[in-house]
């Protein structure tokens, strides 16, 4: 199974870029979240976030090293090498946030621990993509689910190296807060699609 780096390496707009660059040339990284909550059998809200996501500088030199830089790589990066988390503190994402600043039980982005949804358990969901033959590569088909354990507002996402729900440790790749929160109870369940795009434009 080929890696999403694998992909981005692959995809004709990214070698395309590399090989027809000018003016230093570009590639943009656009990340897009949608949030589904579910109470029971209805659908309570269903919407893909107006604005992208923001590339945390940690993600983007993570990103470098791991394709333009001879680092030891994860073996193929497996499915459960990417986890999708999410938040209750009322933050906005910046540039400069960390995993070890801000996720974790204790850090600021207030990330969701077993208290507050309980499956799955321990660990964050997989990101889990399907092979592409474009710039862009989703979750869609295989979407975070959150079942909820309790009544407490959820203000956004997030896409980390790191499973476990109570470690700040590993990469925060990209973050969104959603535009319209979610106050979510009991067994209510938060789906989430992170889709992300490349191009050379």
């Amino acid at each position: 199974m080929k890696s999403i780096l694998q992909l981005v390496r692959d995809t004709k707009d990214f070698m395309y870029a590399m090989k027809h660059y000018k003016d230093g040339g570009r590639l943009f990284f656009t990340g897009n979240v949608r949030c589904e909550h579910f109470r029971g059998d209805q659908c309570l809200h269903s919407a893909w976030e107006p604005e992208h996501n923001i590339f945390t500088t940690e993600g983007m030199a993570y990103l470098n090293n791991l394709v333009f830089y001879n680092v030891s790589k994860p073996s193929l990066i497996t499915v459960s090498f990417w986890y999708v988390g999410i938040f209750k503190g009322n933050i906005t994402p910046a540039l400069g946030d960390t995993a070890a600043a801000k996720l974790g039980s204790g850090g600021t982005y207030q990330e969701c621990q077993d208290a507050d949804y309980g499956t799955p358990a321990t660990t964050k969901p997989e990101y889990i993509t399907a092979s592409t033959s474009s710039a862009v590569i989703t979750n869609s088909a295989s979407k975070a689910s959150f079942t909820m354990a309790g009544s407490i507002t959820v203000y956004g996402a997030f896409l980390g190296t790191t499973g476990a729900k109570a470690t700040a440790s590993g990469t925060l790749m990209c973050a969104k807060t959603f535009t319209s929160s979610r106050a979510v109870v009991l067994n209510d369940v938060l789906a989430v699609t992170y889709q992300i795009t490349l191009s050379s434009s």
